[in-house]
């Protein structure tokens, strides 16, 4: 029997994501017959309380709720290892039993779930034992390296999960299906045929109720060193052996060690600040009236390898612009020249391979065509797909595929120690004390367009 137990079962993340995500498992009829789920925490709730609040937090589902009824929350104290005990003594906890436990608590509490953790695994050496670890993990490269000897040091690498939910996303996921089973792609992508890679991870809103979580965070350690890295991996690693876990963490592994180091002319920071509309960020709840912490960064990266060796990847990311998008534009070498001469009225364009995340799911890759009439004048057209057109149904939440792919104990989608470590060191030039402390942030008014940023600073 497999026990699925979300500690933090009234915070934030369980009910934003998870539940959510279990209620389309459930509609999906699926690990149902072998799997306990329950919420975990400190606070004393009855059943019913539970169930209302889970009940609450699918206010958006259309699908049927009766899981519900089957949801239990338990009162656990994990700083207590008899609290732990008497759960085991409950449920009648025996050899081969699987106890996964996810951590939608905060990532100072970690240390402590791992002490207790490893206590109950010495005395219960025979049950298998899974530990999901929500971002951050870490909030730098040293304490990154010391979450990871301390996990480390009581279970194994094939138990432990960091989750990453933009992994989870299938446009995300479909990045090395495009690449490594279509033969039209993956001889284009290199630098004989590739000018440049751009990421651009936009978001429209500000950082709401999160100043507490952000001032101390920012965007580089919140959207840089994690969903970004892990996007460009993908994109930019080579073919693994076989699509399986250990192979795929790998050659992602590789890719981010290859990042050339941060030069500070190849990156900006910046801040927003008050529009007609919009509070600045110094002015939002909870934020220090003298932060330093950058809601925007723009870097030019690259990959010194002899695949990439070259090619200019351009990375945007930040709150409070003109729009929410998240995106990879690979755009390829010019070939048009021929045409270029013929009628000034043509408009060819280089050809561009763009995976959209959101707010469209969609892949398109856009093409030069002959228009319609007298003359050789072409002009760009797109071929692309979206996935509720092209497979006929939505895809599922990131956390749905995530929380599947842990009961399966598949860890594709999931970041491996090392990988999180070099995604870290390649950021912690900009995260350092010292450099937030003497850096200059640009200023750009709430709703900006990326490119005004650049063209326009401190307008």
């Amino acid at each position: 029997m497999k026990y699925f137990i979300i500690t933090g079962a009234t915070g934030d993340l369980a009910i934003t994501k998870l539940y959510p995500a279990l209620a389309e498992i459930f509609a999906y009829n699926k690990y149902i017959s072998d799997t306990h789920f329950l919420g975990a925490g400190r606070k004393d709730l009855s059943q019913e309380e539970y169930q209302q609040l889970v009940h609450n937090s699918l206010s958006q589902f259309e699908g049927e709720k009766d899981f519900i009824k089957d949801l239990q929350y338990i009162k656990i104290d994990f700083d207590k290892v008899e609290t732990i005990n008497n759960f085991f003594i409950r449920y009648n906890i025996q050899a081969g039993d699987e106890i996964i436990l996810y951590m939608a608590i905060p990532p100072q509490a970690f240390d402590s779930v791992i002490n207790t953790l490893a206590k109950i695994k010495n005395s219960h050496p025979d049950i298998v034992y899974k530990l999901v670890f929500e971002k951050p993990f870490g909030s730098d490269l040293q304490s990154a390296q010391a979450l990871n000897q301390k996990a480390s040091q009581h279970f194994r690498e094939e138990e432990i999960y960091r989750v990453d939910h933009y992994l989870g996303k299938e446009t995300i996921q479909n990045i090395l299906a495009l690449r490594f089973g279509n033969s039209m792609f993956e001889p284009l992508l290199n630098n004989h045929y590739v000018e440049s890679i751009s990421i651009d991870v936009w978001e429209e809103r500000g950082i709401d109720k999160r100043a507490d979580y952000f001032d101390k965070t920012g965007i580089i350690k919140d959207i840089l060193q994690n969903h970004i890295l892990q996007t460009l991996a993908l994109i930019a690693m080579e073919a693994p052996v076989t699509m399986e876990a250990e192979y795929i963490r790998d050659e992602k592994h590789k890719l981010i060690k290859s990042l050339r180091a941060i030069q500070n002319k190849d990156v900006i920071l910046g801040q927003y600040i008050s529009s007609e509309d919009k509070v600045g960020y110094l002015q939002e709840d909870g934020v220090d009236s003298n932060s330093k912490t950058e809601t925007y960064v723009q870097l030019t990266a690259y990959i010194d390898n002899l695949r990439w060796e070259g090619v200019p990847i351009y990375i945007s990311t930040g709150k409070r612009l003109s729009e929410t998008k998240a995106e990879v534009r690979i755009t390829f070498k010019p070939r048009f020249k021929y045409f270029s001469h013929i009628d000034e009225g043509c408009n060819p364009q280089k050809n561009e391979l763009v995976i959209s995340i959101q707010p469209n799911e969609e892949v398109y890759y856009t093409v030069n065509a002959k228009f319609p009439g007298k003359g050789m004048c072409i002009q760009p057209v797109k071929l692309n797909f979206t996935y509720e057109e092209s497979f006929g149904q939505k895809s599922q939440g990131a956390y749905t595929k995530l929380i599947q792919d842990i009961l399966d104990a598949d860890q594709s989608l999931f970041i491996r120690a090392d990988e999180i470590e070099a995604a870290w060191n390649y950021v912690d030039i900009l995260i350092q004390a010292d450099n937030i402390k003497n850096r200059k942030l640009i200023h750009y008014k709430a709703g900006t367009e990326d490119y005004k940023i650049m063209n326009n600073p401190d307008e």
